[in-house]
């Protein structure tokens, strides 16, 4: 009797497997949390971050948190989330780059979504195994560094289909789950505009068709999402629409419908190609892309109501990803990071062949396919050690950076172990090893890249610049931006400089209706400019970094001074600069 009773207790005190993968869960989140937090201060903000960084520093600087303003006028374009987010980090920590917890903290969440959901479409070792894919997913480590909204974006997805699901599973309590759903979105939409409710609302709607029909929509309560969208972004629009005529017609028809047409005004973003979107897509997903297409014949068949319930989660997880995809591909504006809020779709459907492996559902037919692939990558390493470097030297931005040379090497040879170990372990058929070289893969690869943005900081960040200035001209100098019509590249500038920055007038710049009546003050125009140089003022003069130059000639009235240049970006001064030149 005593024996049984020890028995039991040393059963109850053992680990349950479901207690074990958590914990393993819960170690890889930290880990990867503290991975992605370390070192956030290099290199400094890039020109997309700029933007995010100097409107949320003139929110602390101002204390007004409600209009958000660039340089000083005015900046409607974008929703508050996340100049929010930014400016309370600012307050907490001060003025740096480790702003980027904002992203850090969206991917943390993004991880716990993931897991989530996949421990309810396929088991907590599935949910284990597509965290793992997505920590080491080589976009998602670049995105959750970066201070921008997309991260943000994701996150409000991932959470909202991770809610609904627990509400489709009668998991109490379904109306909070519900709940929870809708606050997700009404955040990602504070965040982002009306994107996720685009990009969640595609597997939404289709599953819930799927299974219930028409009236199954009632299942989600739109009533109760449309109070809680309208509670939690309202308040935002309305102020600023009664503050600043102009506001809701351009944030409503110009930001939303005329940019997904491409008809927006002023015209400050090209659009990506739809092979290069499609390829960024693939690309972000490296290395974990390769196992995505063999779930896709189990997606087809998981589009009936009698289908088992895995192949139903598959398809899910396809409607989630063809949604966003074919939803950005009708778009000519698109752009290349506009496809990562299904990065997390990507590792649930890596993890689900895994799964499908381990139970030897994956044909013949696909291992030799992901051995060919760990052949082809060993391939290219090899192609890489012997002729990287020369194959790097013909692009002339690289050359300005000689060191990006080195890096050549060490990421032929991390291609060359990375096959080589694929190769393998797909033709042994072992699915725990190619998951574990996969993951493994993407540390030195990740490694090498955030390598390439540091030493790449003066050609694609303006803390450089800006530290140039700052040391060669004072305050008193008048500093002038040659604007191209995207004006927002000059917050990096005027964030990193902490002054006010003169915008020469873009030729042809069609103002947003909001800007109207500020056009004529936000703009310096080019004969005044010019006077002011022959007059003997003392000026500053920043080119724009979007044309390349390879002399500073005609750029401003002789005499100048050329204090540097930075990738495609020139400092030149009217006068003897005070240090540098």
């Amino acid at each position: 009797m005593a024996a049984c009773e020890e028995e039991l207790v040393g059963a109850a005190a053992r680990p349950t497997a479901s207690t074990r993968v958590r914990l393993a869960f819960g170690l890889l989140l930290l880990g990867g949390v503290a991975l992605l937090a370390l070192r956030l201060d290099l290199p400094g903000f890039f020109d997309n971050e700029g933007r995010y960084a100097e409107v949320a520093r003139e929110m602390v600087v101002s204390g007004d948190w409600v209009t958000p303003r660039l340089d000083g006028t005015l900046f409607l374009n974008k929703p508050p989330l996340t100049f929010w987010l930014t400016a309370l980090v600012f307050r907490a920590l001060g003025f740096d780059e480790r702003a980027r917890l904002v992203a850090v903290g969206a991917a943390a969440l993004t991880l716990v979504a993931t897991f989530g959901l996949g421990t309810l479409l396929y088991g907590e070792l599935v949910g284990l195994v597509a965290a793992l894919a997505l920590a080491s997913m080589l976009g998602f480590v670049l995105e959750a560094r970066t201070l921008r909204p997309d991260m943000l974006l994701t996150a409000a997805i991932a959470v909202a289909l991770w809610c609904w699901q627990l509400a489709e599973r009668d998991r109490p309590p379904r109306r909070g789950w519900l709940l929870g759903m809708w606050i997700a979105l009404a955040l990602g939409v504070l965040d982002k505009g009306l994107v996720p409710l685009v990009v969640a609302g595609v597997p939404i709607v289709a599953v819930t068709l799927r299974d219930h029909g028409w009236r199954g929509l009632t299942r989600l309560r739109p009533l109760l999402g449309l109070l809680v969208i309208a509670a939690v972004v309202a308040p935002w629009h309305v102020a600023v629409a009664l503050r600043h005529p102009g506001f809701a017609w351009d944030y409503v028809v110009n930001q939303h419908v005329l940019f997904y047409l491409d008809l927006k005004l002023p015209r400050d973003s090209d659009g990506d190609t739809l092979a290069f979107f499609w390829a960024a897509w693939a690309g972000r997903a490296i290395p974990w892309i390769i196992l995505v297409p063999l779930t896709l014949r189990e997606g087809t068949r998981g589009a009936t109501r009698i289908a088992t319930a895995p192949a139903r989660a598959t398809f899910l997880l396809w409607a989630w990803t063809a949604g966003l995809l074919l939803f950005f591909s009708c778009s000519p504006s698109r752009l290349e990071h506009y496809s990562i809020p299904v990065l997390p779709a990507a590792a649930l459907l890596a993890a689900r062949t895994w799964q499908r492996a381990r139970h030897g559902d994956v044909p013949r037919a696909a291992w030799r396919s992901l051995a060919a692939i760990g052949a082809l990558v060993f391939a290219a390493g090899v192609l890489g050690a012997v002729c990287g470097r020369q194959l790097l030297s013909r692009t002339y931005w690289i050359v300005q950076v000689p060191v990006f040379l080195e890096l050549a090497l060490p990421a032929a040879l991390t291609l060359v172990a990375g096959g080589a170990l694929l190769a393998v372990a797909a033709m042994r058929r072992r699915p725990d090893a190619m998951v574990a070289v996969l993951a493994l893969a993407t540390i030195p690869v990740a490694a090498i890249v955030l390598g390439a943005e540091i030493v790449a900081e003066p050609l694609f960040s303006w803390r450089p610049l800006a530290r140039a200035l700052v040391a060669a001209a004072p305050r008193d100098v008048d500093v002038v931006f040659e604007a191209p019509e995207e004006y927002q590249l000059v917050a990096g500038l005027a964030y990193y400089a902490e002054r006010p920055i003169e915008l020469l007038s873009p030729p042809g710049f069609v103002p947003p209706t909001y800007l109207v009546r500020d056009v004529e003050s936000m703009f310096l125009a080019r004969p005044a400019f010019e006077r002011r140089g022959r007059d003997g003022g003392r000026l500053a003069f920043v080119s724009d970094p979007q044309q390349r130059r390879d002399t500073p000639d005609g750029l401003v009235p002789s005499p100048f001074h050329v204090v540097g240049r930075f990738g495609d970006r020139w400092l030149l001064t009217s006068f003897a600069p005070a240090s540098g030149g």
